[in-house]
């Protein structure tokens, strides 16, 4: 399988993902037909309208019948336009105009996107979000192309901005085909295992791509292992994928054979993500989404000892043992392929090399979960509670990236005070305030702002107060006062009108930023919807029915590995340790060279030297000499005098140089210089460099270029010369190098070797040290540098 070559790894990459994109779009690339125009009135919907003339059924592109395009009853930031376009369609482009001969249009707007009419999901790119551009006029049509394309049952339409001198007016027109689609529904106990003919198997490739659809945070997708501890293993962990492939025996582990790569974040939001795997030879291409990690792996990889099985949604198979937790997934599987087989299809068939373990279904069942965005700091949700009520009792899931904000308050009745909870540090913090009485505390978790859902459940009743936190009961304080704990009237979740805690005191929290769902006062579950439409409770500057949340590390723009943390709207990077500083641990702290501390006016030390500036390259340690010109010295493992002997061309002897700096940091910093030399010293007795009967090198050394270079001391790149050749002062003047005189008698070929292409020198082969008394020695001094080709330039 070695023998495989990269050009042909190459080639079978790229076909594989050509045949993978035909496989999961299931469409040709002919994608651009009108979906709208051949809808029926039912499938248009909207968050209210102007007039029955102005509904939602005349928002068809170009339409003039009617108002000529739909119109709300109020333009505000809540209102909405819906299409059902009745199965999951791809769409790859959409259209606006404003309403026909009127003022009204939309000059941007959001995109939503659903597959059951609920938990919506904002079409963004790039991973930022994304405001259409609209119109300027009410006929003109503007066009997007949709970068990725959606796959999407249900498209919604957000107007943000419209013309200030009239009102919100759409007419819309999406594009797009039939999109093709096998799924499975796994309940978290079962699972498919896929058992494949061994001759069609190549032990140097896997293809595997697939979707996913899930709202647990962790999980197995799949799983393929072997006997001596290979495997290769898809898992879900707190929202994020990872890929683990080992390669060599469990016994022996090796950094070498293991690989963990992780992509991904917030992916149990209950929307698709494409997943594809792509390992071919020691070459690995994982993706999630838009987002690819290539990866290019060290050591004996190309071949994985695996058995002729894989699992999907667990490990299902007895006696199999992974070192870590062996939870299912729980959620929908869309469009799986193995090496081109469509795994799913097979099942559905009942074909025999499928095993269904547990429950398995060929449908998708939709969550009815309705989560709720919280925008800013100035957000709230005011829900009525059952007055006079003799227990306080609320429960809701949250997550969010601040450390800090409100999460919810609600006045006491029959005595004055209230009962507050909050996120302070990223803990939560329960607190009942009367008015002279002490505040009574419990504060709870640690870590609840880092992005995952965490679940709430508090009371107060009588003089009892609890919090449950991801189903641990934190505290329970009882001697809260003689005094029976009445409900008040409302409930305010995420914040307070106007920033107060009713009469009694202001809100020194800001707002919460973050989503919410689940949310139940005195044991019954809120109808968000029911809030959305006006008629239960009211809110401002929420998002309902759709989480907002985005990992703003990831991509992680933190450079030199900083460290990536965010809060709701923005991310921040901890440079600490890692040599460079800037708002993205961009700008090294070190300088590029001797000569550059040297003008900085230091003295000779070690320092630490950052070769390519604010580039990759770590910076590395090592030694300045400054006299008049700056030195760096570059040291080596082997700079001790090393003797050879009893060796021939067929068991030939290799001595191997190991830096303080890796080949890249000292290709940046010979680079940079203006001169490097490195002293070669060889003694020879009875030992020649060159073969005088055919002329072929008995001995040579390799640099950076992994060439093989016979010239030695302080000859110039010429094949076979040493100094007294070029100098004319050999022992024997028939040859250019001295050792070649084949003397019985020590002497040597010494210089500096000074062609920046060939250094520094890695290696030294010598092969004639098996004649009687024959015996060869060297010496390597420290990779020498002075000058510096940006400082020469910026003094001049």
């Amino acid at each position: 399988m070695g023998s495989i070559t990269g050009a042909v790894l190459k080639m079978l990459l790229l076909l594989s993902t050509q045949n993978w994109k035909r496989v999961i779009a299931g469409n040709s690339y002919d994608c651009d037909e009108p979906l709208v125009s051949s809808l029926s009135q039912a499938s248009f919907s909207s968050s209210s309208e102007l007039s029955s003339s102005h509904g939602a059924g005349f928002a068809r592109l170009n339409r003039r019948d009617g108002a000529g395009g739909w119109s709300p009853l109020v333009s505000n930031k809540y209102q909405w336009l819906q299409i059902d376009l009745g199965e999951r369609m791809e769409t790859t482009a959409v259209a606006t105009q404003g309403g026909y001969g009127s003022s009204n249009w939309v000059t941007s707007y959001l995109l939503m996107f659903s597959d059951s009419g609920r938990n919506w999901k904002q079409y963004r790119q790039e991973d930022s979000i994304w405001g259409f551009p609209g119109n300027a006029n009410a006929d003109s049509v503007v066009y997007y192309r949709l970068q990725p394309s959606i796959k999407a049952r249900f498209l919604r339409f957000i107007p943000l901005e419209w013309n200030p001198r009239g009102r919100i007016g759409m007419r819309i027109e999406v594009f797009g085909c039939a999109y093709r689609s096998e799924v499975v529904d796994l309940d978290g106990k079962s699972s498919l295992l896929y058992r494949f003919d061994q001759n069609s198997l190549s032990p140097v490739k896997d293809i595997i791509s697939l979707k996913f659809k899930t709202m647990q945070s962790d999980g197995i997708l799949l799983h393929r292992e072997g006997q001596n501890g290979d495997h290769i293993t898809l898992e879900l962990r707190r929202g994020r994928l990872f890929l683990l492939i080992n390669s060599g025996e469990a016994k022996l582990p090796s950094t070498h054979t293991l690989i963990n790569l992780t992509l991904g974040s917030l992916l149990d939001d209950q929307h698709w993500h494409s997943v594809l795997i792509q390992r071919v030879g020691k070459q690995v291409n994982f993706t999630v989404d838009e987002h690819r990690h290539r990866f290019h792996a060290q050591g004996e990889f190309s071949y994985l000892d695996l058995d002729y099985e894989i699992s999907f949604g667990g490990i299902p198979a007895p006696g199999k043992s992974v070192s870590f937790p062996r939870k299912n997934f729980h959620g929908c599987l869309e469009n799986l392929y193995y090496n081109g087989v469509d795994v799913i299809d097979l099942a559905k068939r009942q074909k025999p090399e499928i095993i269904t373990m547990g429950n398995v279904s060929f449908s998708c069942s939709q969550s009815q979960s309705v989560p709720v965005t919280f925008l800013s700091p100035r957000s709230y949700l005011a829900l009525p509670g059952f007055s006079g009520e003799d227990e306080l009792l609320a429960t809701f899931q949250f997550r969010t990236w601040n450390k800090a904000g409100l999460l919810l308050f609600s006045e006491l009745q029959l005595v004055s005070g209230g009962l507050l909870l909050f996120l302070n540090d990223g803990k939560l913090k329960l607190n009942l305030f009367q008015p002279g009485k002490l505040p009574s505390d419990i504060t709870a978790g640690v870590g609840l702002n880092d992005g995952q859902w965490h679940s709430i459940s508090l009371s107060a009743k009588r003089n009892h107060l609890s919090l449950v936190v991801d189903g641990q009961v934190a505290s329970a304080a009882s001697s809260l006062g003689p005094e029976q704990i009445y409900s008040g009237g409302t409930y305010y979740f995420g914040g307070c009108p106007n920033n107060s805690f009713g009469s009694q005191r202001k809100n020194p929290l800001g707002g919460f930023q973050g989503c919410m769902r689940l949310i139940s006062v005195s044991n019954k579950v809120v109808d968000l919807i029911s809030v959305q439409q006006g008629s239960l409770g009211n809110f401002s500057d929420l998002q309902i029915d759709s989480c907002g949340i985005t990992d703003r590390c990831l991509p992680n723009y933190c450079e030199h590995g900083g460290e990536c943390s965010q809060s709701w709207s923005t991310f921040h990077c901890n440079c600490a340790n890692t040599g460079y500083t800037g708002a993205t641990c961009h700008n090294s702290i070190y300088e590029q060279s001797c000569e550059s501390y040297k003008h900085r006016g230091n003295t000779s030390g070690f320092y630490y030297i950052d070769s390519d500036g604010s580039g990759p390259l770590e910076p590395f340690l090592l030694y300045c000499n400054m006299t008049e010109t700056a030195w760096t010295v570059i040291q080596h493992n082997g700079s001790d005098l090393t003797r050879v002997r009893n060796t021939n061309p067929e068991n030939p002897y290799a001595g191997f140089f190991e830096y303080v700096a890796s080949m890249e940091q000292l290709q940046a910093t010979i680079n940079l210089a203006e001169h490097c030399e490195q002293e070669l010293t060889y003694y020879c007795k009875k030992s020649r460099l060159v073969n005088k009967q055919d002329g072929s090198p008995l001995s040579w050394w390799v640099g950076r270029t992994n060439e093989t270079q016979t010239y030695w001391g302080g000859s110039s790149p010429d094949p076979q010369k040493c100094t007294c050749g070029l100098e004319g002062n050999c022992i024997d003047s028939q040859y250019y190098c001295n050792c070649d005189a084949d003397r019985n008698e020590w002497t040597n070929d010494t210089g500096f070797l000074s062609y920046k292409e060939h250094l520094p020198v890695r290696k030294i082969v010598v092969t004639d040290t098996g004649r009687p008394h024959s015996e060869a020695a060297y010496k390597l001094g420290p990779l020498l540098c002075r000058g510096d080709i940006c400082v020469s330039v910026c003094l001049r």
